[in-house]
């Protein structure tokens, strides 16, 4: 049947309604669609806006860290609270410390890698003596404990368990024979020698690694990981950006130049520096720099009697000639320190102006003196007067002469008393003195603690004299000169022609007299032996003239070194010498930097206890320094300041079992032991930042990430990144 064209009408208007149904529909997704991509584009918009601040923060955390230009690091400085600030249509956050100085819980901040403990160096609490950072304690570590802190040494290590790389490990292995640390044993267990370098078979790669080391795992992982690092390391440079000087290979003037850096004068510095250099070395022939000659294992010159007269007669000449002299050498002093004085300019060759204008008065003062004695001879003539006080009266009796030549005879007696302070006899064959007046040989031994004096003595007769001055009655330099032709000690006097007075050291070691004492003490010991000046009691003094003929394994094995003051030490006590560790290391190469050391500074307490030496107390007391008004460090040497950082050797016992109680050496035990593993100044640390998009006031995108950068490489490194989800 044929449709009606009533009919086709409506069918057509169906069509449309169903086209424009569809185009409706097709147009509604659409706008749905382009919605959607509307809200996706500006989400990844927000997202990429929210990774440029993070990334901001994260630039801005750099530059805080390169413009840090102060020689240490520590939590009051303006990178270690953060910042957090506003940029654009967000801001960026990197606040660790809130404005009211409390610790945010955000997450982010800037955190300094050196507080915290190297897995791929630490130890496992064996070994404390601290050589190198083995000698740290990863077992101090909450939940890790001995068992643990092997699991993860042995894993760094490898199928051999064992440092190095597979079979060279025993190269790096020493045994000295001496207690070098703080835990009282003396090679209980094979040793890493500070000088020697190590590798490890299998370092830790990214810290979450450390979750595979059997038994650990992540929830050990979750107490640790925050205390634990891969990255941290130091430069051997001192405070003011200079390479250290390594102790174990650097020559005297080197090392003298570096202990002029740490305040001494350059007299001091040369004395310090000789006696590094012989108290390394394996022989006993002390090293000589500006004057100054090093301490070795030998006997010293401890007395000279110069002038012991028998006759009265001669001993008032001499007296006259030696004023003679004294009046001149005091007018000289005298003259130079007023010309210094007013001059205020050093004067080349004034000692030689003085001189020269001052021996024209001496040669007629001298002339006067000579007439004067002459008169008095002739007034004498005859008389026997000496014979009342000479001590060898047998002489006068003896037919040979007359009774007035025999008054005539005088005896002159020399020596030069010599002192060995160590525990081990040393033969002098072939050693000789040396004077202004000539050689003499020595022969036989110096017992420990024991004296060798050589005697000189003179008759003279009338006409004629048997024997030969060595010493000079007035002033004379006196050098003790080894098999080998070098010079032991060195030691000069003016006596001025004083009979009967004898030149005494009090410390043995120290190349000039303490004074002098009538009549001498040949064979005994110095009426001048007063250790309890300095450092040490009587009783105690052999132990402080240690040797070691070997490398330092320690920087602060400095502290026995001496000073050239009588019984000093270099003090790494409060108020010591402690600035020298700054400028000294046992790094080697130098120029190499070495994993792990610690930050005083910037370490937990927790951290601070795995250091050889430190317990809870301790640490505690390091962390108060440190946020007290001397903190914060500013070299390594400050922390002697901490209180009980000698606490060793102040307990009335024998620490190091030696048989001497609180020895110097046992004070600074502690400072000692971990003088190679900690530092001030940090080049790793880790930065989190997190970027927000902010629009009415509600947060539309965020980002955060973390990055390691490292502050010691030029340019700046990025050594780690990765984004942070939550």
């Amino acid at each position: 049947m044929l449709k009606t064209s009533h009919q086709k009408g409506q069918i057509g208007i169906m069509i449309v309604f169903f086209v424009l149904a569809v185009l409706t529909i097709v147009s509604v997704s659409f706008l749905y669609r382009m919605r959607l991509e509307g809200e996706a584009v500006s989400n990844y918009c927000d997202a990429l806006q929210a990774e440029y601040l993070a990334w901001a923060g994260i630039e801005r955390a750099i530059a805080e860290l390169k413009n840090d230009d102060n020689h240490y690091d520590d939590l009051y400085e303006d990178w270690a609270r953060g910042f957090r600030e506003e940029l654009g249509a967000g801001y960026y956050d990197v606040q660790l410390i809130s404005d009211e100085g409390e610790l945010r819980d955000v997450g982010v901040g800037i955190v300094d890698e050196g507080s915290k403990l190297n897995i791929n160096v630490a130890g496992d609490g064996r070994f404390k003596e601290g050589w190198n950072p083995f000698g740290l304690s990863l077992d101090v570590l909450d939940g890790v404990g001995k068992e643990k802190a092997s699991a993860i040494v042995n894993y760094r290590y490898g199928p051999d368990k064992v440092p190095g790389k597979k079979k060279v490990d025993a190269d790096i292995f020493t045994k000295d024979g001496i207690e070098n640390g703080v835990d009282g044993r003396i090679d209980a267990q094979v040793k890493f020698g500070a000088h020697s370098s190590f590798e490890y078979g299998k370092p830790f790669v990214t810290l979450e690694q450390v979750r595979l080391v059997p038994g650990i795992g992540e929830h050990t992982f979750d107490k640790i990981k925050d205390e634990i690092t891969i990255y941290s390391y130091d430069k051997n440079i001192d405070r003011e950006g200079n390479l250290r000087v390594n102790m174990n290979y650097a020559s005297a003037p080197e090392i003298a130049r570096a202990v002029e850096r740490a305040g001494f004068s350059p007299e001091e510095a040369a004395q310090i520096a000789v006696n590094i250099v012989d108290f390394r070395d394996e022989d006993d022939d002390p090293t000589e720099y500006r004057g100054k000659y090093g301490i070795e294992i030998t006997p010293y010159i401890n007395e000279v009697m110069p002038f012991f007269t028998t006759s009265a007669m001669v001993a008032v000449t001499n007296l006259a000639k030696g004023g003679v002299k004294y009046v001149k050498d005091r007018a000289k002093e005298e003259l130079e320190n007023t010309v210094k004085e007013k001059v205020k300019i050093d004067i080349p060759g004034l000692d030689n102006i003085l001189d020269e204008f001052l021996s024209a008065g001496e040669a007629e003062l001298e002339k006067e003196v000579d007439r004067i004695i002459d008169r008095f001879e002739s007034l004498i003539g005859s008389e026997k007067q000496e014979d009342k006080l000479s001590l060898f009266s047998l002489l006068t009796t003896k037919p040979a002469f007359a009774a007035e030549d025999a008054v005539k005879i005088d005896i002159q007696i020399e020596w030069v008393e010599l002192y060995n302070p160590y525990s081990c006899t040393i033969s002098l064959l072939g050693w000789k003195l040396k004077t202004s007046l000539g050689e003499r040989k020595i022969f036989g031994v110096t017992t420990p603690q024991g004296y060798w004096v050589v005697f000189n003595v003179i008759v003279k007769l009338p006409g004629k004299t048997i024997g030969k001055e060595l010493l000079s009655n007035f002033s004379d330099t006196v050098q003790l000169i080894n098999k080998n032709g070098k010079v032991v000690d060195k030691v000069s006097y003016n006596n001025y022609g004083v009979p009967w007075r004898a030149w005494e050291k009090n410390d043995p070691r120290v190349r000039e007299f303490a004074g002098y004492m009538i009549g001498g003490s040949p064979w005994f010991r110095n009426w001048h032996y007063m250790p309890r000046i300095g450092e040490v009691s009587p009783e105690q003094a052999p132990s402080s003239f240690y040797v070691k003929n070997s490398y330092f394994d320690l920087v602060g094995e400095v502290g026995y070194i001496h000073s050239g003051k009588q019984w000093r030490t270099i003090s790494l006590d409060k108020g010591g010498d402690w600035a020298i560790l700054d400028k000294l290391t046992t790094a080697s190469p130098p120029e190499e930097p070495v994993q792990g050391r610690i930050n005083i500074n910037t370490a937990s307490r927790k951290v601070l206890e795995s250091l050889p030496g430190i317990d809870a107390k301790l640490a505690e007391q390091i962390v108060r320094y440190c946020d007290s008004e001397k903190g914060p460090f500013e070299e390594i040497g400050e922390i002697v300041e901490v209180i009980g950082m000698q606490m060793l050797g102040s307990n009335g016992l024998d620490d190091d079992g030696d048989g001497y109680v609180d020895e110097d050496d046992e004070k600074e035990a502690i400072v000692r032991g971990l003088s190679n593993l900690i530092t001030v100044r940090s080049n790793c640390f880790t930065i989190v930042s997190l970027g927000r998009v902010v629009r009415n006031e509600k947060v539309v995108a965020e980002k955060k990430l973390q990055v390691v950068v490292d502050r010691g490489s030029s340019p700046i490194k990025i050594k780690y990144y990765r984004e942070i989800y939550k």
